[in-house]
C-alpha cells in the first residue's frame, strides 16, 4: 500500500506544533513571573494574575502542557516512521487538546471575561481597547486552538490511514557481514 500523504503531513505538523508549544509554555512561565503591578498596562493580564483560581489553572497547565508537547512530538516521529503507535498517540493528543481547549475557554469565560468587561466599562482609551481586545482575542484564540486537534482526530480515524499504518512493514535492515 502506498504511503498516504496525510501521514507525512500530520507527522510534520505534529512536530511543528510541538515546537510552537515549547514557546507557549515559556510564555506562560514568563507571564507567571510577572506581578500584577508590572502588568498594569494590560488589564486582562492584570485580571488573570490577580485571580488565584486562574493563576492556579496556569500552574497546572504547565506540566500538562509539557507532557502534551512530548506526546505530540513522539506522535509526529511515529507517524513519519509509519508506526501505528504514532496514530494512537495523535488520537490521544487530539482528545486531550480538545478537552483542555474547551476547559480553558470555559475558565476564561467564567474567570476573566466578567472582570475584563467590567474593567473595560470603567476605562477609556488604550486600556479599554486592551481589555476588549483581550476578551475578543481569548474567545477567537480558544476556538482557533480547537481546529488542529479536531482535524487531527478526523484524519487519524480515516480507514485508509488506519489501514496504511497497520499494514506498514518496518524497513529492512541491511545484511550483516
Amino acid at each position: 500500500m502506498q504511503r498516504p500523504t496525510s501521514i507525512t503531513t500530520f507527522g510534520i505538523l505534529n512536530i511543528i506544533f510541538a515546537g510552537m508549544g515549547v514557546f507557549g509554555i515559556i510564555s506562560i512561565m514568563a507571564l507567571l513571573t510577572m506581578t500584577a503591578a508590572s502588568a498594569t498596562n494590560n488589564p486582562v493580564i492584570r485580571i488573570m494574575l490577580e485571580n488565584p483560581a486562574y493563576t492556579m489553572w496556569m500552574k497546572v497547565s504547565i506540566p500538562l502542557g509539557v507532557l502534551a508537547i512530548g506526546v505530540l512530538l513522539a506522535a509526529g516521529v511515529g507517524l513519519l516512521r509509519m508506526k501505528n503507535w504514532g496514530r494512537t498517540l495523535s488520537i490521544s493528543y487530539a482528545i486531550y487538546a480538545i478537552v483542555i481547549g474547551i476547559l480553558s475557554t470555559v475558565l476564561n469565560i467564567l474567570l476573566v471575561v466578567p472582570p475584563a468587561l467590567e474593567e473595560a466599562s470603567r476605562l477609556q482609551g488604550p486600556e479599554a481597547a486592551g481589555a476588549m481586545g483581550g476578551v475578543i482575542g481569548g474567545a477567537i484564540g480558544g476556538c482557533f486552538g480547537l481546529i488542529y486537534p479536531i482535524v487531527l482526530l478526523i484524519f487519524m480515524t480515516r480507514p485508509k490511514l488506519v489501514a496504511a499504518l497497520r499494514t506498514a512493514t518496518p524497513p529492512s535492515l541491511p545484511p550483516t557481514q
